[in-house]
């Protein structure tokens, strides 16, 4: 009130006395000190926020908020700032905290951009919120735009809602979408035209319009985010929708221009991905015309340019896009149902392979995070499982590194699989609730490694065994041909056998082990020939001499 009272009243001081100034102060130090103790290295601290709760300091902050101020006064928009700050981290991953600050929705319905981050945390990963989010809300936001300019927090926020918690609100999306397309050119602004064009150019030129994260280029980024958001998770409705505002050709045209930055091609590819890609219905156009093997070819290009930088930097538009977007796009478009039925792929296989040529350049690249990787190896899998399909012939020395990739992977899903098993061990409290171990999460685990390990060795183990019955077959392949002679007539499987008796003295079981493999073996041959007839009679023979002599 000592801080506040004076434009409470209306009054305009020269200049605010000695205790007025340290009011500010002291409410700067407290809001600055709540906020960290809300959230510390972007994580929330669930206790404290909820000990911030049962004082009632978000009550106090919300009372803070009503008291009226000069626009123009810096140390009350500072104050103001700081509000907002402990509010969003005050119900950031706390969804209690959430729904208290709901309750005060109409509070932040306002056209501020503070009002609308705040608000953007409060619906933020909330199924609940979010599903029942009214119209009015929307319409809110969407008119800011219209009537107080394109700021791309507003866009934020209508993200926020579409997508929670990674699943797609189609509810959401389908009131977001309607909104949008009510409003028309005053918030969609697309860059289709001749005239048009050449301001995006001109913006994607410019260092400082890239750099501004609240400009021009930066709203047409998010927007066409925002619409690829719209159509995530193949909703029907805003497909068809967004597919009349921005057609293929448009976006075609500005993706393969000669300045066309890395932060547009990642929203618009992406937009291309969602829109006409991975769709709950056929888009035809982008099977059966040259639009996507032309987006193809300019994304070779970036991937030759990833390839010769020396120096990976995970925070490059680059990288992001390459290691991201494209190995998106790749694997979405060659595993869609609906490019089986259409034959553009057999006209364009000099650009397929050199697609999969470019990505295990990628994959060997030093710097590649685990994240990136597994990326790269799920699209070189797409790519190489076309091409067995399709019967597209692929360079012996690129074959050999996708089964050698193929290998690899399994072995790693191994390797992670146990990881994730002794990790989940680690954390997992040695008394249980119920003093009970959780044998059901341990088995689940175990099963999980013992398939991993037979998908591996399976093909190993089928090898070894044949070339076990090819030896045993025609063991006399093994010797000269002065001893061949000796061996087709049985010698080779009779000294076997009788070095395999020399065991029965200290392993016994070892012996009928040998004895059993070897009959099992012969016996899964079709067709004997005369000497594999004798030899089986006389391996019968022996074991069950032998098995005789042996208790059970």
């Amino acid at each position: 009130e000592a801080v506040l009272s004076p434009m409470q009243d209306g009054e305009n001081k020269p200049q605010m006395d000695s205790n007025q100034e340290n009011n500010y102060e002291v409410l700067t130090k407290i809001l600055e000190r709540f906020s960290k103790m809300c959230c510390v290295n972007k994580k929330n601290r669930l206790q404290l926020q909820r000990l911030l709760k049962n004082m009632g300091a978000h009550t106090v902050v919300l009372e803070l908020l009503q008291i009226p101020y000069e626009k123009n006064d810096e140390k009350m928009n500072v104050i103001m700032k700081l509000a907002h700050t402990f509010l969003q981290n005050f119900c950031k991953g706390n969804p209690e905290n959430q729904v208290l600050l709901h309750k005060h929705l109409n509070l932040f319905l306002t056209p501020g951009l503070l009002e609308a981050e705040t608000m953007r945390h409060i619906f933020m990963n909330n199924n609940q919120l979010c599903n029942e989010i009214s119209d009015r809300v929307v319409h809110h936001f969407v008119h800011c735009i219209e009537t107080h300019g394109r700021h791309v927090q507003y866009l934020k926020f209508l993200q926020t809602i579409v997508k929670c918690d990674g699943k797609y609100m189609k509810k959401c999306q389908d009131k977001v979408m309607t909104e949008l397309v009510n409003a028309g050119e005053d918030v969609l602004v697309f860059y289709n035209d001749r005239s048009s064009f050449t301001v995006l150019t001109q913006m994607m030129t410019s260092e400082r319009e890239r750099a501004d994260e609240n400009g021009s280029l930066a709203y047409h980024n998010t927007l066409v985010d925002l619409l690829a958001a719209c159509t995530e998770g193949k909703n029907v409705y805003t497909e068809l929708k967004c597919n009349s505002l921005l057609p293929l050709d448009d976006i075609v045209n500005v993706v393969t221009d000669v300045n066309c930055v890395p932060e547009v091609k990642i929203a618009y590819v992406n937009f291309v991905n969602h829109c006409y890609v991975d769709t709950e219905v056929e888009m035809k156009e982008i099977y059966t015309s040259s639009h996507i093997w032309r987006l193809f070819e300019n994304i070779l290009v970036d991937m030759a340019t990833m390839c010769n930088t020396t120096e990976r930097n995970r925070s490059d538009p680059l990288e992001r896009y390459v290691t991201e977007t494209v190995m998106s796009i790749i694997r979405s478009f060659f595993e869609s149902p609906f490019s089986v039925n259409h034959s553009m792929l057999q006209n364009n296989q000099s650009t397929f392979i050199k697609l999969l040529q470019s990505a295990f350049r990628i994959y060997n690249l030093k710097g590649i995070i685990s994240s990136q990787k597994s990326n790269i190896e799920t699209c070189i899998k797409a790519l190489a499982d076309v091409a067995k399909a399709r019967s597209i012939p692929i360079p012996v020395d690129l074959d050999s590194q996708v089964n050698a990739l193929s290998l690899n992977v399994h072995t790693n899903a191994v390797q992670r699989a146990a990881k994730d098993w002794r990790s989940s061990a680690r954390s997992r409290p040695r008394k249980e609730p119920l003093g009970s171990p959780d044998y059901k999460n341990i088995i689940e685990k175990l099963q999980r490694v013992v398939s991993c390990l037979e998908d591996q060795f399976s093909p190993k183990v089928q090898a070894e065994f044949s070339v076990l019955v090819d030896v045993l077959h025609s063991p006399e392949l093994l010797f000269p041909e002065a001893a061949r002679l000796r061996c087709e007539s049985g010698a080779f499987m009779s000294k076997l056998i009788k070095h395999t008796k020399k065991l029965m003295e200290q392993e016994e079981r070892l012996c009928i082990k040998i004895l059993e493999t070897i009959r099992e073996m012969m016996e899964k041959k079709e067709c004997f020939q005369e000497s594999s007839v004798r030899l089986s009679v006389c391996l019968s023979f022996h074991l069950s001499e032998h098995q005789s002599t042996v208790p059970h």
